[in-house]
């Protein structure tokens, strides 16, 4: 097994890491593919922060059966994706995020796992070494940005003095994924084995969570008690709401664990604040229950209102994870405590755990966001919770692979006659086959429709998933004409809207693949210029005023 010991070794890493990476990037990601890149990309990264410690005390079978573990996740994912459009982006976007925070706590785990006594890690090494991965991935991205202004200040540098193989070397898709995989991989055991770094940043983040901490407990006592004052009506009736009370409830978290930091160097002597100050920071705490109970209210006001989304059902897992946060930060002031806050030492633990399991059961097949919220709206549909008219089919298709599932169920219940009355089934049915009698045909009502003859390579143009050549945001027409008078035809592609639209045209590559090659200035009202293209009413024209060209630049007439 590879293991890194010095910045030589983790250039061989990271340079293996670009190599692979680009491999797999350069056609579509399939299931295989989307596994083992993000294999290789984790895999890659933890080993470069374990370094020497990769297969002390058994470290490297914890970091292989975490990496599997997303890995399968992954591909699952992956699955969802292929069958099912995820338009919402949920594991493009919501996965990869989900993905770094629980690789992130759980190398903390292993990372704290060589120097364990016991049978657990210590508190003290899970607190040092989840604040210091952060910063040793920063400067990790900072050595890549800087190895970057380099390349950067080279190619222009040449390319000045009319030497232009660099410029077109640096920004090719192997250099950039091969050298920032290489930059990053030399700076993280940089960071890493430069402790009195590492450790100045993160005594300086520590002093500004001891100094603000104060104004979000006096934020915190400040709002709590005015609350009695304007009722929760003005808070839980708004839609923002929710977002604004969990940010302050994450914001006071996160700044007494900086100033609890791992209990015992400050905690120790009693000094983090004076008395009075400490009993401040300890009735702002007592507060976090309650405003954490609001936002889970207003949050379910709103899902009892409208039903469940994948937003708001990530919403309401990190309620939950926030009110496990305040009701340990109250035990902490409550319980009789060693030292001020110490129970936090096993709580935080716990919480971080649980945050890794939630994250993992909420991406599996059984308890996915988008199984969930499908069902749910459906089930207010059909018991009259959600009316017709307010029924949002385009949001259900929207669910990914679930969702299509969904709405394909609905409209065979609906023409079968096994749910609702008569004349309501006729009512959501032809709202239904608005969008589509299956969720196929939502696609298929945005199929380009070609005005003439179609150019070759056509079927590029039918992929909903190429934006921005596809009509991907409503139907559109398509129309081969030379616009530049070449002998060559281009396309333009025109939105069927009555109003305002801005055509785009597309031109052929020397490899014969379609591009976006420009737009034109909006038309008043796209379905006119349709008809008049219909009509062979439109037509290409030479312009009055020609293009100046400088040297390799062009200066086109407004």
């Amino acid at each position: 097994m590879f293991i890194v010991r010095n910045v030589k070794d983790a250039l061989v890493v990271g340079l293996i890491q670009g190599v692979f990476i680009w491999w797999m990037l350069l056609s579509s990601i399939n299931v295989v593919r989307g596994v083992l890149l993000v294999t290789v990309a984790l895999g890659a990264f933890n080993i470069l922060l374990l370094g020497e410690n990769f297969r002390e005390r058994g470290t490297h079978w914890w970091v292989m059966g975490l990496t599997a573990v997303i890995g399968v996740i992954t591909g699952w994912g992956l699955m969802l994706t292929g069958a099912g459009g995820d338009s919402t982006g949920w594991m493009t976007y919501g996965w990869i995020f989900y993905a770094i925070v629980i690789n992130y706590i759980g190398m903390a785990f292993i990372l704290s796992w060589p120097s364990r006594s016991g049978k657990l890690p210590r508190y003290e090494d899970l607190f040092r070494h989840a604040w210091d991965t952060v910063f040793i991935m920063v400067l990790g991205v900072l050595m890549c940005a800087v190895f970057w202004f380099l390349m950067a200040l080279c190619a222009a540098a040449f390319t000045m003095i009319g030497i232009p193989i660099f410029n077109l070397l640096f920004f090719t898709g192997f250099f950039i994924i091969v050298s920032s995989c290489a930059a990053i991989a030399v700076g993280i055991p940089i960071g890493r084995e430069n402790h009195f770094v590492i450790g100045t940043l993160r005594t300086f983040l520590l002093k500004l969570c001891r100094f603000l901490l104060p104004l979000a407990a006096l934020i915190t006592l400040c709002f709590t008690f005015a609350l009695p004052f304007v009722g929760l009506e003005p808070v839980a009736g708004r839609g923002y709401s929710t977002k604004t009370l969990l940010c302050l409830v994450i914001a006071n978290v996160f700044l007494v664990n900086g100033v609890f930091q791992d209990g015992i160097h400050r905690t120790s002597q009693e000094d983090a604040y004076p008395v009075w100050l400490r009993l401040m920071v300890n009735v702002s705490l007592l507060c976090l229950p309650v405003l954490t109970l609001l936002a889970g209210y207003s949050l379910w006001l709103r899902i009892d209102e409208y039903g469940l989304t994948p937003n708001r059902f990530k919403a309401s897992l990190l309620t939950v994870v926030m009110l496990a946060y305040s009701v340990a930060a109250t035990w902490a002031v409550l319980a009789p405590q060693r030292l001020w806050l110490w129970s936090m030492r096993v709580s935080n633990s716990l919480i971080a755990l649980m945050i890794v399991l939630m994250m993992l059961v909420m991406n599996t097949p059984w308890f996915s966001p988008l199984q969930l919220s499908a069902n749910n709206q459906v089930e207010r549909l059909l018991s009259g919770k959600t009316e017709v008219e307010n029924f949002d089919s385009k949001a259900l298709r929207d669910f990914g692979l679930p969702g299509k599932q969904a709405y394909e169920a609905l409209i065979a219940q609906v023409e079968q006659g096994q749910v609702l009355t008569q004349h309501v089934r006729k009512e959501l049915l032809e709202r239904l086959e608005k969008g589509g009698t299956a969720y196929s045909d939502h696609w298929k009502l945005y199929t380009p429709q070609w005005i003439g003859p179609k150019v070759e390579g056509s079927d590029q143009f039918d992929d909903p998933q190429d934006y921005p050549m596809a009509c991907s945001g409503g139907p559109c027409v398509l129309w081969a004409v030379d616009l530049d008078l070449d002998g060559e035809d281009e396309v333009l592609k025109l939105g069927k809207r009555d109003g305002y639209e801005t055509p785009n045209f597309f031109k052929r590559n020397a490899f014969g693949i379609w591009q976006h090659g420009g737009s034109y200035d909006s038309v008043k009202n796209a379905l006119t210029m349709i008809k008049h293209i219909r009509q062979g009413a439109v037509k290409v024209v030479k312009p009055r005023y020609q293009s100046l060209q400088v040297e390799d630049e062009i200066l086109d007439p407004r």
